[in-house]
């Protein structure tokens, strides 16, 4: 009974049909260990729920995977991004796809719908990812290549479009062979020989990093240095190892760099092709976490990897998803710590992968669903 009454204390809209329902579910009820409600929920609760629009002029957009997306569920039944819309009277997009792993977030979630913050909308996002990197890699190597797609992800959403230089804007100059890759929206400039090259001006505020975003792609051995002010400061590959190489099919993704904390003032950040032929480096831009005074940044809810029923890869003695959920948080403490709006919702507080909460060993209920909208309203 508590639990069911922490949440109606948590929610900020009327409680609906459902939690009624729930609620005298988890009523002893003449001695009896259960019985059967069905549940309808009247269209004029439905109405009231803010509807779904396009990506870029919706206020919270959600990513993610099939829980995000709310597979299983069916008829009216809805995932926590509906919830959490609701609770905070926010139009709302879902761009999960099911099966996706970290690396297809940018790729087949962000990228093709062109979603690139500003300071004038300053959205809300959560991003619940994870669970399929787990059962289709596993802990070890590969959680490398998660970690690198992550904070790609996280970061990007995370820096407004007024803190960052695109490829194709202004501030970028470039030297010998190259081109500007517009496919998927990727707007990367891409050198296409040896000593090529490409570089970013930006201006900053105050003491602190400068971020990168430039592509990986699995096959393409192409290799490059990055510097400041002419100064070398880093070496990479636009190869992974092991590749991305996710199970819907993704391989080529957004990467990430974090360049070292600098002066604030106006700097260069120039990419060198070093490997030879044409596969050389490719970049979507460059962005500084540093806020200035007076500005809305976007907010980025980035969820730990929910329970799974006993027995399944994300039960409650999982080793293999604790080593994900700790990469989730050591990257949110990264970005929270350079000052941006990144927290952390913890799901495993709220859902956990019981009987009355699943429809499948992976996939909450709708009241699982329910109980993943408060984890993410304890970090609104």
């Amino acid at each position: 009974m508590t639990k069911f009454f922490s949440y109606f204390r948590l929610s900020r809209a009327t409680p609906t049909p459902l939690f009624y329902a729930l609620l005298f579910a988890a009523l002893p009820l003449n001695g009896c260990n259960s019985f059967t409600i069905n549940i309808s929920i009247p269209s004029a609760v439905l109405a009231l729920l803010p509807s779904p629009v396009p990506t870029s002029a919706a206020q919270y957009r959600a990513y993610g995977d099939s829980i995000t997306a709310g597979a299983t569920l069916t008829g009216s039944e809805r995932p926590y991004p509906a919830f959490v819309a609701e609770f905070e009277a926010a139009t709302y997009s879902d761009n999960a796809i099911s099966g996706d792993q970290s690396c297809d977030v940018p790729t087949r979630q962000i990228f093709p719908n062109e979603d690139s913050p500003t300071l004038l909308t300053h959205p809300m996002y959560t991003l619940l990812i994870g669970t399929n990197d787990v059962a289709a890699k596993g802990a070890g190597p590969y959680e490398t290549v998660f970690i690198l797609c992550h904070q790609a992800t996280i970061s990007w959403l995370a820096v407004p479009a007024e803190y960052k230089v695109f490829a194709n804007g202004s501030g970028v100059t470039t030297t010998g062979t190259g081109a500007l890759d517009s496919s998927n929206n990727w707007n990367a400039w891409t050198t296409g020989e040896p000593g090529a090259t490409v570089s970013f001006t930006i201006t900053t505020n105050q003491f602190g990093p400068i971020y990168a975003w430039p592509r990986i792609i699995d096959g393409n051995s192409g290799t490059y240095t990055y510097s400041v002010d002419g100064l070398v400061v880093g070496s990479a590959s636009m190869e992974t190892a092991p590749n991305i190489a996710t199970r819907n099919g993704s391989s080529s993704s957004l990467g990430f760099l974090r360049l070292p904390s600098i002066a604030p003032g106006t700097h260069v950040v120039t990419f060198t092709q070093t490997s030879a032929g044409g596969g050389g480096v490719s970049v979507v831009g460059i962005g500084t976490p540093t806020k200035r005074i007076g500005d809305v940044l976007p907010t980025v809810l980035v969820g730990t990897i929910p329970y799974q029923e006993p027995g399944s890869t994300c039960d409650a003695s999982d080793g293999p998803c604790e080593k994900y959920i700790e990469d989730i948080e050591t990257d949110v403490d990264l970005f929270s710590n350079d000052g941006l709006n990144v927290r952390l919702f913890d799901t495993r507080k709220f859902m956990f992968g019981t009987g009355i909460e699943m429809n499948d060993s992976v996939h909450p209920n709708e009241f699982g669903q329910f109980e993943l909208s408060h984890a993410v309203e304890a970090s609104w």
